[in-house]
């Protein structure tokens, strides 16, 4: 279905909405007994879309719902009760919503626990726990930053050579703190769709750069997200 522009216009909370029934859409698509997984993003922009997420689940269907699990797609390596942790603003503004209304069960959650100590500061283990579930993204979230990067895929990092469906810790970020993980490459272009918000002014340089499309990868890691059969590409920016 290749990329689908969704431009805010007058309104950010309705075309935010728009992106979050289109989630709906991708997960009510697939087979009945299917996996369906949503990769979730930390950072500012995700903020909208998850009160547009939150709206939109008391329309769905619960048996639905209840088949959803959740799963980081970065993630800074602190205690999830660490203000820096990025499940811990999804959990805030919206998983402990919808776990107080019964429309979620704890199960579907599933964080990244850090490993302190452990080389692969516990990835290993959350690729197992995604395999689980099929090892794919149904849906993955990912929010653009000023550079052009998504989750933790920054340009000219090596870890975007790496070709492994895998998660990967790194302690290099050029944004604090510099210890987190990413889904890798693998996992973004793997998806069934990708939902990619590039939302500010700050961004009008990632923007120009997504927009053209004639950047590399490496130059603009958000190019990634266009090779799910589906990316629904959310901006307030105009042409």
């Amino acid at each position: 279905m290749g990329v689908e522009m969704i431009k805010a216009g007058a309104s950010l909370e309705d075309a935010l909405q728009s992106a979050a029934r289109a989630m709906f859409e991708v997960l009510k698509a697939q087979p009945h007994d299917a996996p369906l997984v949503v990769g979730l993003c930390g950072g500012r922009s995700v903020v909208g879309l998850l009160k547009a997420l939150e709206a939109e689940s008391a329309r769905q269907p619960a048996e639905l719902l209840r088949r959803v699990q959740f799963f980081m797609v970065d993630e800074r390596l602190v205690p999830l009760t660490d203000e820096q942790s990025n499940y811990g603003g999804l959990h805030r503004l919206l998983f402990a919503k919808l776990l107080e209304d019964g429309v979620l069960k704890q199960d579907q959650l599933h964080p990244f626990h850090p490993e302190t100590g452990a080389k692969d500061s516990g990835c290993a283990r959350y690729d197992d726990e995604l395999g689980r579930f099929g090892g794919v993204f149904t849906v993955v979230v990912v929010g653009v930053g000023e550079d052009g990067h998504i989750a933790g895929l920054f340009p000219h990092h090596p870890i975007l050579k790496t070709q492994d469906a895998s998660f990967f810790p790194f302690f290099d970020s050029p944004k604090p703190p510099p210890a987190r993980m990413t889904a890798g490459p693998a996992l973004i272009t793997g998806a069934h769709a990708s939902v990619v918000l590039l939302l500010g002014e700050g961004k009008r340089q990632a923007w120009n750069t997504f927009r053209a499309g004639t950047a590399s990868t490496e130059e603009c890691p958000a190019l990634l997200a266009t090779k799910a059969p589906r990316c629904i590409v959310v901006t307030d920016l105009a042409e």
